[in-house]
Parts: structure tokens; sequence; C-alpha cells
């Protein structure tokens, strides 16, 4: 028994030593640290106005604010400031036996027209407070947006009624994910159609992956087409490759960048190639890992779902970036 045991600990010994020098080997093949991409961290309780705008644009094949039950915003302002402009989704605290049952919401985002940068405390009186608390005592999970309303103006203003902004007509535009803000958006090719959308948002640059050609729906527009396969494969020939396609997709980026305007990048529903490229622009841009760039866009529109082989090419990429590769793709999902 003693040295059946024993035998057992110089293996256990020698799986240890041999991980760890895979584990060097790998480290020193990493020639550059990756660097670090999430959304603002946030006190518990609150939320940026960024991350509000990716909740009401959020879908698949239509907004998610299409079921009364997904997303209840509440403007905890006056009924005078909330009647002359107002975010279009919002309902006024003093009218809330018009909304869905808070109880029944997935999710709850409050806000007025304090910029406060944390949830409030226990004793404050204001409606915002009032309400939060209430929601607290009802097991609810309220978020409250930093910066208030003027977080919420500067960031999406194509978002609000009322004020200077023209009343928009019924159906309203369903608008891209934010993806860097001023800079880059992730969408479907109705959104890249739609010269309502194009103009809220400044867009001047469209990247375009689908196989088609865009229509120009605006004269100044500038479009990129990279047509890429919905479902790549390694037998394909002759089909656009994602990573040796980065450097003119990056340098349409600058072009962008350079002028202060904006890019809006789509495939047909804006899930699949399109998210990987956003990704792929993310890795360059921010330089960060495919795994993070995963799960920044992951956040920004909960639907993407990339196709695995799209994945496997921006994972060696890791390796043109950092040295190595360092996301495993079969854990992404």
């Amino acid at each position: 028994m003693g040295c059946k045991g024993s035998k057992s600990k110089k293996n256990a010994y020698a799986r240890v030593a041999q991980y760890q020098k895979e584990s060097w080997a790998a480290e020193r093949a990493v020639w550059r640290a990756p660097e670090s991409l999430e959304w603002c961290v946030t006190p518990r309780g609150c939320i940026t106005a960024a991350t509000l705008h990716n909740l009401v644009t959020d879908g698949f094949y239509a907004p998610y604010t299409a079921n009364p039950e997904y997303l209840l915003v509440v403007d905890c302002r006056d009924a005078k400031a909330f009647t002359r402009h107002r975010l279009a989704v919002a309902h006024w605290h003093g009218a809330l036996h018009t909304a869905p049952l808070p109880s029944l919401v997935a999710n709850i985002v409050l806000y007025d027209g304090r910029p406060r940068m944390a949830s409030p405390p226990l004793g404050e009186t204001d409606p915002l407070a009032t309400l939060y608390h209430d929601l607290r005592r009802q097991k609810l999970d309220p978020q409250i947006v930093i910066g208030g309303w003027e977080a919420l103006v500067a960031t999406c203003p194509h978002l609000l009624d009322g004020g200077d902004t023209p009343p928009t007509p019924d159906p309203r535009p369903w608008y891209p994910a934010l993806i860097l803000a001023d800079l880059l958006y992730l969408g479907q090719a109705e959104m890249a159609w739609d010269p309502r959308v194009l103009t809220a948002l400044r867009v001047t640059h469209i990247l375009d992956v689908t196989e088609c050609l865009p229509p120009r729906v605006l004269p100044a527009m500038n479009y990129l087409v990279v047509p890429l396969p919905e479902e790549p494969r390694a037998d394909d020939y002759g089909v656009t490759d994602l990573v040796t396609s980065l450097p003119t997709i990056m340098a349409f980026v600058g072009e962008a960048k350079a002028l202060g305007g904006c890019v809006l990048v789509h495939c047909d529903q804006g899930l699949t190639r399109a998210a990987a490229v956003v990704m792929g622009i993310l890795m360059t841009e921010r330089r960060c890992t495919l795994e993070d760039a995963f799960y920044y866009v992951k956040g920004a529109r909960s639907a993407v779902h990339p196709d695995p082989a799209l994945l496997q090419q921006l994972a060696q990429y890791e390796s043109v970036l950092f040295g190595a590769s360092l996301t495993a793709v079969e854990e992404l999902f």
C-alpha cells in the first residue's frame, strides 16, 4: 500500500510539474500583455446611460422592448420636466398605475434630474429614492442611471421625445447597439438602410459584411463591403478571410475617427458576421483578447452568436497581437 501511495504522489507531482512547465512556456510566448476591455464598472444598483441605450435597443428579429415585461423605465423628475422632454420608453413616476407591474418586469431602470453616482441611501425622501427603496423592499432589483437625465441627453438623444426633438412617427426606428461611444455601432441591414437612424446617430461610414451591395440612402455616406460567408468552412476557396481583411477594416474605422464620424457595422441580422467583425475591431483598437471582446459585444447585444469558424480565425489573430492564442473558442458559449 505504501509503495502504491508513493507512486501516486510521484505521478501527481509529475503532472503538476508538467502543467507548470507548459504554463511558463505559454507565459513566455506572450510578448505583449493584453489590455482589459469591459463596460464601465458601476456601483451596486446603478447603470450607465450607454448600458441603458443597449437595453432599449437590444433584440433578435425585433426589439425586446416590444414585450411590455422586458423593461420598465421610470422618469422621477417633476411632471413639467417629463412632459417637456423624456426618454421615449419612460413612464412618469406619478402615473405608474398605467405601467406594467414592476414585479412582472425583467429590467427596472430609474432616472431623475440629479447627476447621481450611487444608489440613494436610506432616509432620502425624493421621488427616485422613495421608489427605489420601495422596489428593494419588494425584493426587486431596480437600477439607477449614473449621471441622471443629463447623461441620457448626452448619450442617446435619439431615444428622447419632446424638447427640440421633432415627434417620431410610429413605428419608431430600431437603433443599433452602441459599442464605442461616438465611433462604433453594431446592427442589422435594415438599420443601415434607414436614413432616420443614420442621421440621428451621425453615422458617416457603413461597413457591410453581407454578400450584397448596399443601397446608398444618403449621398455623403462612405461604404466598405467585406463579404463574409455566413458559415465559413476550411475548404472554401476565394472567400473573404476576416483576419486578412482587418487592416482594410481598421483603415476605414480610422478614417471615420479622423473625420469625427461614426461607423455602423452590419450583416443581415447583426448577430453573426458583423458581431465577429466588431470583435476583431475591438481586439485591434483596444489590444484586448478575443474573450474580452466577445463578452463586451455580448453585453452590448445579448443575442449575438458568431459562427465558431469566425471565432477560430480571431483566436488565431490573438497570436499576431500577443504572441500566443489566449482564448479557447469552445469555452465562449
